[in-house]
């Protein structure tokens, strides 16, 4: 308990004073835990767990509002708010919230901790216990995938009412799961819209997401509120095939973005493990990075530019970033990038005769190429030469 009384006062004075004014309010908190947001993943700078020993029911309706208030001007800091039982319900299941988030050195109040997953399976190793927590992740994302092969099925069939109603229920499960391991808990409804504004809380948008500033995308989330209430009634709406096509797209990026999530979560518990991170927090402070761990930061931060596509079923990358305006900017830059390529033909000058922006068109070829320099990765490249080559190899 020493211990925990000195991390406290090794605390920010901001954050002292909201942990005072959050036990003061609320004797019912057993413990609370502390740690810092991923700056390229998540929303927020701190992430606060707060446990208290108090039915479901009594949180909702009476604690949760007062936590609200009492966060309500700090945007910098996230919090969720969970029962004891809960807690340790999810941690004993193999939560991967719980397990990365909710450590005892995490531990900034409380007169012990929720209880370390192999603390209660002594039996059970850590690699056993991680491929039995990727065996659940796979089991928890076909629902997704049967949804996701039904769309698929009626839109052959040129069923799109009920081909809009499977990608609504692919969306719903797919949420569900990623609420799940990067929230601590999942949001009860129906609408798209919700769970991904409660997800945002927690991390940034993913590409298979919705931007919710678009008219476009959000006439698709219409699309889909629509399409899962009427499917309990006439089943019938009018629709256009090309917005079943976006989402179409949409939702294979959106279950690709929870697989590759979920590995980043996996592979953090993963290093927690192989760090040593449960030795106490004095020795934790003391130890320096080594080489590799160094490389691994540089390599998480910098390698932005491509993702890795969905190692179960297909090898290679994504590009993962390429801005555009529209749907007809982009045909348009793809039309500017033929016709600069009928341009390099010299036999075929007769096909240039309904070119007549020549110089547009390049321009317009040359603005996409640049985006497509992996600025990040230079940085990368920068930081390992000063790693890897002392400064006699690189002099001439």
């Amino acid at each position: 308990m020493n211990s925990l009384k000195q991390k406290k006062k090794q605390l920010d004075p901001r954050i002292q004073r909201l942990l005072s004014d959050l036990i003061n309010v609320i004797p019912s908190v057993v413990q609370v835990y502390l740690n810092k947001g991923h700056e390229k993943k998540n929303t927020f700078k701190f992430r606060w767990n707060i446990i208290i020993d108090a039915p479901k029911s009594d949180i909702s309706n009476k604690f949760l509002p007062i936590v609200q208030g009492l966060f309500h001007d700090r945007q910098d800091d996230f919090h969720n708010v969970f029962s004891l039982v809960h807690a340790k319900t999810e941690l004993a299941n193999g939560n991967l919230y719980f397990i990365n988030h909710c450590r005892p050195e995490h531990l900034i109040f409380g007169d012990r901790d929720i209880g370390f997953p192999w603390n209660h399976n002594e039996g059970l190793t850590n690699e056993k216990f991680l491929t039995n927590m990727e065996a659940d992740f796979r089991t928890s994302l076909k629902g997704s995938l049967a949804f996701q092969k039904g769309f698929t099925y009626f839109m052959s069939d040129n069923n799109l009412s009920q081909a809009a109603f499977m990608a609504h229920q692919g969306f719903e499960l797919g949420y569900r799961a990623l609420e799940g391991f990067l929230c601590g808990k999942v949001k009860i409804c129906h609408k798209i819209e919700s769970h991904q504004k409660f997800l945002e809380r927690s991390i940034r948008r993913t590409r298979g997401m919705f931007k919710l500033e678009d008219n476009t995308e959000m006439e698709l989330l219409e699309l889909l509120d629509r399409a899962y209430s009427s499917s309990r009634y006439d089943n019938s709406f009018l629709m256009e095939r090309d917005q079943l096509d976006i989402l179409e797209q949409k939702l294979e990026c959106f279950l690709d973005d929870i697989r590759q999530l979920f590995d980043e979560e996996l592979d953090l518990l993963k290093t927690l493990i192989t760090s040593g991170t449960k030795t106490s927090p004095k020795t934790q402070n003391r130890k320096e990075p080594n080489l590799l761990d160094t490389v691994r930061q540089l390599s998480e931060d910098n390698f932005a530019m491509m993702r890795p596509a969905n190692r179960w079923t297909k090898k290679g990358y994504y590009l993962n970033h390429v801005y555009m305006h529209s749907h007809f900017s982009l045909f348009c830059t793809l039309r500017s990038t033929l016709n600069v390529c009928i341009l390099a033909l010299d036999e075929h000058c007769d096909m240039t005769l309904d070119i007549k922006n020549v110089k547009e068109d390049v321009k317009t070829v040359l603005e996409f190429s640049k985006n497509l320099v992996p600025l990040e990765e230079g940085i990368y490249l920068d930081e390992m030469r000063k790693l890897m080559l002392s400064d006699k190899i690189t002099t001439t």
